[in-house]
């Protein structure tokens, strides 16, 4: 679990740091103002080994990456300046501290295999009239800040994009430093059933769903089982509600859909990392409690941590009307507002004990 996290020059972020985190983390503040950023690079520092690690947070929201000139690699550094190095740092519960650095550098070596190109297979059509330019690449080092320096750099992984190609070369240095099962829970709900649905069919064949059928009767209490079925050769999720015929997701609530999508994504990312961007979407204020509530039980039982953005008060009332019901506690849920820094040019961060929060809300003070 990831105590403390420090980032530099990634995205809008110019240096903020988040400290004393908990199981369940709510991020609050304007758009615009790096919350969804945090998420990104939790997701990413977990996911180097992939070679998509860059490509998949643009997917989420729906973008298509841009692998001309760099554009996709220059995206992340701040004010797009290959300069601003990233540094993404993290000390974890059992002490141990992490640092992962995203540079652009050029290739060194004088020698490289620049492809092959057989005479039968070229396709006039697809011929490039720009010429190609070869002479940088992407380095990612992650490094284990509790060993000495010489001994710190456990993986690095090279990125070279050469037209509409990327490809990515991993390098571990000893045994490496495993990485946190972290999946991402996005505003996009085709994203999030295509995933729900897979993990979900795996544990409808275990009969391993009574959990999650359980958790579900918390926001709808006629929900009796839940079943896959193929309706025009597209796979949907269907509910028992106790009628003659079953019920589709669709007809039951995007409340009911985020729902089951943070049920089932939590028992299959035990003892990892969940983020969840703009939570609100989709969901009835009345739910958001129960949501809430559901969250910090979840990550209780699957020994999850879980990341949360919001710039909605209904998530603040809720937090709130948890704590004064003594539903969660002080070391359940961090709540920390993301804000910048016009004059000074740097993003503010300021924390929130649930005491507070409940204050704030009381009181009708702004602090999303």
């Amino acid at each position: 679990m990831i105590k403390n996290i420090e980032i530099s020059n990634f995205k809008i972020i110019e240096s903020l740091k988040l400290s004393s985190l908990k199981r369940v983390n709510v991020i609050a503040g304007k758009n615009g103002k790096g919350k969804t950023s945090i998420l990104d690079s939790i997701f990413i520092t977990n996911d180097i080994a992939s070679p998509d690690c860059l490509i998949k947070p643009i997917a989420f929201r729906g973008g298509s990456p841009d692998l001309t000139n760099n554009e996709l690699w220059l995206s992340y550094f701040r004010d797009f300046d290959r300069k601003n190095e990233i540094s993404i740092k993290m000390e974890l519960e059992n002490s141990m501290k992490q640092e992962t650095r995203v540079s652009i550098e050029n290739i060194k070596s004088d020698t490289s295999n620049i492809g092959t190109v057989s005479s039968n297979v070229i396709e006039r059509n697809q011929i490039s009239p720009r010429s190609s330019y070869r002479g940088d690449v992407l380095k990612i080092r992650k490094y284990d800040r509790s060993q000495p320096e010489s001994l710190s750099m456990k993986m690095e992984v090279t990125q070279q994009i050469s037209g509409n190609q990327l490809t990515s070369n991993l390098v571990k240095h000893g045994s490496g430093i495993d990485a946190t099962a972290t999946t991402f829970i996005t505003t996009s709900s085709t994203i999030n059933n295509t995933n729900t649905i897979s993990v979900l069919g795996n544990l409808i064949k275990n009969k391993d769903t009574k959990s999650i059928i359980e958790s579900m009767k918390e926001i709808n209490d006629k929900i009796l089982n839940i079943e896959l079925g193929v309706l025009n050769q597209v796979p949907e999720i269907l509910f028992d509600t106790g009628g003659d015929k079953l019920v589709g997701l669709s007809s039951m609530g995007e409340g009911v859909g985020k729902l089951l999508t943070i049920l089932v994504v939590s028992y299959s990312t035990k003892n990892g990392i969940i983020l969840i961007d703009e939570i609100e979407n989709g969901i009835h204020y009345s739910l958001m409690p129960s949501i809430l509530k559901t969250l910090v039980s979840q990550s209780h039982r699957n020994n999850n941590q879980i990341f949360v953005t919001t710039h909605s008060s209904d998530v603040v009332n809720s937090i709130a009307k948890l704590f004064s019901s003594g539903s969660v506690s002080e070391s359940d849920i961090s709540f920390t507002r993301i804000g910048y820094s016009e004059k000074k040019k740097k993003s503010l961060v300021n924390s929130f004990t649930l005491s507070e929060v409940q204050i704030s809300s009381e009181g009708k003070w702004e602090i999303r």
